[in-house]
Formats: C-alpha cells, sequence, structure tokens
C-alpha cells in the first residue's frame, strides 16, 4: 500500500532551506519558524543568518536570496531580525503579490514563537496591514 503525501508535506520538500555555518547549533525557536514558513505553499526558499531569517517564494543573486522587498510585483516574503537573547524577532520586511499570504505568514511566525517571545513591528510601512494583524493577534506589538 502506497502512502499519498498532503500538500504539507510536498510544500516542506519544495522549500530550500539554508543555514548559515555561523548559526549552529540553530536556536529551537528559530528553527521551528523556519520550518512553519518553508510550511506555506507559496514559499520555496527560506534562509538563517546569523540574526536574521528570510522566506520567499523567489530568490535573486548568486547567493540565492529570498525576495522580501515591500511592494515586490511577484514576490511572496518575509524577513525576521532574530534576537534570542531578548526573546523576540522584529518584523523587518514583508511583501506579498498574492492576498492573503501576507497574513499566512505572520501567523505563522507567530505559531512558531513560544508565549513568552515578543513579536515586534518597528516601521509599519502596510497601510493598515500591520494594525489590522494587531487586533487579530494581541502579541504584536507596534512601536
Amino acid at each position: 500500500m502506497t502512502q499519498t503525501k498532503t500538500n504539507r508535506d510536498c510544500a516542506r520538500e519544495k522549500a530550500q532551506v539554508a543555514v548559515s555555518k555561523r548559526v549552529q547549533p540553530l536556536h529551537p525557536v528559530v528553527k521551528e519558524i523556519a520550518q512553519t514558513l518553508a510550511g506555506i505553499d507559496a514559499i520555496r526558499f527560506v534562509k538563517v543568518t546569523p540574526g536574521f531569517l528570510q522566506a520567499s517564494s523567489e530568490a535573486c543573486g548568486a547567493r540565492m536570496l529570498p525576495v522580501t522587498e515591500p511592494g515586490h510585483p511577484t514576490a511572496v516574503g518575509v524577513s525576521l531580525i532574530l534576537e534570542e537573547d531578548r526573546e523576540e524577532i522584529q518584523f523587518y520586511e514583508i511583501t506579498s503579490a498574492v492576498k492573503g499570504y501576507g497574513s499566512k505568514m505572520v501567523e505563522s511566525v507567530l505559531k512558531a514563537l513560544p508565549k513568552k517571545w515578543k513579536a515586534v513591528v518597528v516601521m509599519d510601512w502596510g497601510g493598515g496591514f500591520w494594525e489590522a494583524m494587531r487586533r487579530r493577534h494581541r502579541r504584536i506589538v507596534l512601536l
């Protein structure tokens, strides 16, 4: 009898997760964030470097950097500043050319965070997006 793979299993196979040697061993919370973002069907590239995590549907350049530039016409992506010592992450950039994926990425990150960790937004360029996310998720801190 053969097993059929779920959409989530296929998405995990498709997403390329690259972890810098300089962040070994990988913090368990960062690992969980990377895995949950890789589980989003649109995400194809996840890159973890010291203090930073990027995930996107597209990558560019020789280093295959995930595209997270706000307002990008075709990409779905997010970049996070990681502060494990302070037990917080900061949403640095987020873009979604496909409606609904911005909130999917935010919810995936929040799902991976332990309850005592904070999710912070320092600069809100979202035109109301972060206010809506804040109403849905009280853990998000808008500065």
